[in-house]
């Protein structure tokens, strides 16, 4: 009988660290995904201390997480977002009663992805003082842009 117990708490830890990956991969923040598997944070970092395996799909998980936030940055970057006009901190309504959006861009993240993507290519050019905006510098073989 108490082994049988053992192999359902076993199988239990089993689950519950699945369930901590699952949402380590989507959110990329460790508390989030603990309260998600219904843990203490306390426990997943002694998962990881103490599991190699465990550690190892920890970083595969946040190296996901990471991935989307590229991709979001991408998106947002390339395609654009839609954002609500306000007048006077209320929002514009259409006749037909929708916000009135327009499309924005994210010059700032398209500089973040070129610098991390081509950093010989997009690389600060003077020494970047705080608060400033670096300059990009374009090399030969960039005819392509």
């Amino acid at each position: 009988m108490k082994q049988g117990l053992v192999r359902k708490g076993r199988a239990q830890g089993v689950t519950l660290k699945k369930a901590f990956l699952e949402q380590l991969k989507k959110s990329g923040n460790v508390s989030e995904a603990a309260r998600a598997a219904g843990i203490d944070r306390k426990t997943a970092y002694n998962w990881r201390h103490h599991d190699p395996a465990f550690n190892e799909h920890w970083k595969q998980a946040l190296e996901e997480a990471t991935d989307l936030l590229e991709a979001e940055a991408r998106r947002r970057a390339l395609d654009g977002y839609e954002e609500p006009l306000l007048y006077g901190g209320r929002l514009i309504y259409d006749p037909e009663g929708r916000p009135v959006t327009r499309k924005r861009y994210s010059d700032g993240l398209l500089r973040m992805l070129l610098r991390a993507h081509r950093p010989a290519s997009f690389r600060d050019t003077r020494a970047v003082e705080e608060g400033s905006e670096p300059e990009l510098s374009l090399n030969e073989g960039d005819d392509a842009l």
